[in-house]
């Protein structure tokens, strides 16, 4: 992996890292659909922005409207909504723990999916301990599992489940729709998605806005969704899908060391062995694999 490459690998693993914390202080008070939605408009409106100042003209083929809409309403709209409603009633370390099953569900769409990204045992294995390592930082802290509830874990679950098809379909067409596009046009559809249904099933109206959460609110937009998101993108011209999910596996890390550094939790012996099992799963599935070629299929 190059350094360029692997610098914004990091950087949007440490962004997305932070924003669990973010989403939770911003569920206090807003309900979470409308939390979603405002999210994705407010990024929205400043990619329009740079997008209409560049002047061009967005890609509108048969391909690129499905992968739109996969990612606009599957993605953003469907499991974007899940977290928040599942975040809003479980310990947001569980709701991390279980988006670190994000690659897996990622490498078995892949397999079938993509011609030159199939399940190894190199993937297998660092997928495995990407989650081993997961569960040895979360397992021993009570407070992760305190309110358990089921419905939560199975909305979060689902939502992991629904993200990752989206994913690998853009990997199939990426080479036919700007990564800059996608990102554009997917926000907007979740934006314009989410909002009306909000004001039909919410109450956005009854939401006390304060300091605290509509900082959550315009971090989670701007550094969370607009910047991070175009670097994920960006990162499909250069990385297969299976390594540019691995970036799931960090967020559990970087909650370790807020609640470290930030709100006096400790860092146990445990949680450092978790660590390195994680950046050693991520190093596994990134290690020489190449750049992928052309990888569409029939399907």
């Amino acid at each position: 992996m190059k350094p360029a490459i692997l610098l914004t690998f990091i950087l949007v693993s440490c962004v997305w890292g932070t924003t669990w914390y973010a989403m939770k202080i911003g569920l206090e008070d807003t309900p979470p659909i409308l939390a979603v939605g405002l999210r994705f408009a407010i990024s929205a409106t400043i990619l329009w922005a740079i997008f209409l100042f560049r002047k061009e003209q967005l890609v509108l083929t048969k391909d690129a409207v499905k992968v739109y809409l996969a990612f606009g309403v599957i993605s953003f709209g469907c499991s974007y909504s899940l977290t928040y409603w599942g975040t809003k009633y479980i310990h947001s370390g569980l709701s991390a723990v279980i988006w670190s099953t994000f690659p897996i569900v990622v490498v078995l769409f892949a397999h079938f999916m993509l011609r030159n990204d199939r399940i190894t045992i190199q993937k297998s294995v660092g997928v495995l301990f990407g989650l081993i390592g997961t569960a040895m930082i979360f397992v021993q802290d009570k407070a992760v599992f305190e309110g358990f509830d089921l419905k939560a874990v199975a909305a979060v679950s689902a939502a992991v489940l629904v993200a990752a098809w989206p994913n690998v379909l853009y990997k199939k067409h990426q080479k036919n729709i700007p990564h800059f596009h996608l990102n554009i046009a997917s926000q907007s559809i979740a934006a314009v998605t989410l909002l009306p249904i909000s004001f039909l099933i919410e109450n956005p109206m009854s939401v006390e806005w304060s300091l605290r959460n509509t900082s959550a609110l315009f971090y989670l937009a701007i550094p969370g969704t607009a910047v991070v998101w175009s670097i994920y993108f960006w990162l499909y011209k250069h990385l297969s899908v299976t390594q540019i999910s691995t970036i799931a596996l960090i967020p559990p890390i970087i909650a370790v060391i807020i609640g470290w550094q930030f709100l006096g939790e400790q860092f146990t012996p445990r949680m450092l062995a978790g660590s390195f099992l994680i950046l050693t799963g991520v190093l596994f599935v990134n290690y020489k694999q190449s750049r992928p070629a052309a990888v569409e299929t029939t399907l």
